[in-house]
């Protein structure tokens, strides 16, 4: 994976909307290697007893420019099970670059939360709109080289529950090792649920409106 810069996303919600406010960059330790930005967040829910895709993203356009980012409105159907897949995309580069193949390529580096108003391994709300479940781990994506082989996040199960709205967050975390200790730790899902500070740094973090109904 080479050396890139990548868009801090933080978005808040606006009455139906929701946009993006922050920007941020993290390095790899410096290097010649062009910058690259994710402006768009795509998440695909595909039914798993049959049922054609849904998807939803974020989108920046004009990357580090002045305008915020909008996100869709996720709508869903109360009492399904979906797999949740995350993309992760550069859409400003001339061709367009799918960052998701270069996580996949340090998937020992990389951890995707999937949090808000949903309860599973990094949140832990009282009222979920959904349950979420890790579906995938770092051997799925290459050898596992370092200590347990742990999820990426890349692939989910989300089952959602009764009707009702609130707020789905997608948070793409860094984790490099640092003098040759791993950062990327298999209790981070549940450091964060309990609101504890992580280690490494956020590639991106996007907020979607969900509805389920």
């Amino acid at each position: 994976m080479q050396k890139y810069c990548k868009k801090s996303l933080r978005a808040w919600t606006a009455v139906l909307a929701i946009a993006l406010a922050t920007v941020g960059c993290t390095e790899d330790g410096g290097g010649d290697d062009p910058n690259e930005i994710i402006s768009r967040v795509e998440l695909t829910f595909t039914p798993t007893a049959g049922g054609d895709p849904l998807v939803f993203q974020f989108d920046d356009p004009d990357g580090d420019g002045g305008v915020s980012g909008t996100s869709d409105r996720i709508e869903l159907a109360a009492g399904v099970e979906y797999t949740l897949a995350v993309r992760f995309l550069n859409e400003i580069a001339s061709p367009p670059e799918d960052l998701t193949e270069e996580i996949r390529a340090e998937a020992e580096h990389h951890f995707v939360f999937v949090i808000g108003d949903v309860s599973g391994p990094a949140s832990s709300s009282a009222n979920p709109l959904a349950i979420t479940a890790y579906a995938d781990k770092e051997s799925d994506y290459g050898p596992n080289a370092v200590g347990d082989d742990l999820p990426v996040g890349l692939v989910n199960t989300f089952t959602t529950q009764s009707a009702g709205s609130g707020q789905l967050r997608v948070l793409l975390r860094h984790l490099p090792p640092i003098n040759d200790q791993p950062q990327k730790t298999g209790d981070l899902p549940q450091q964060l649920a309990a609101g504890d500070a992580l280690p490494g740094s956020v590639d991106a973090d996007v907020a979607f409106e969900l509805v389920v109904s």
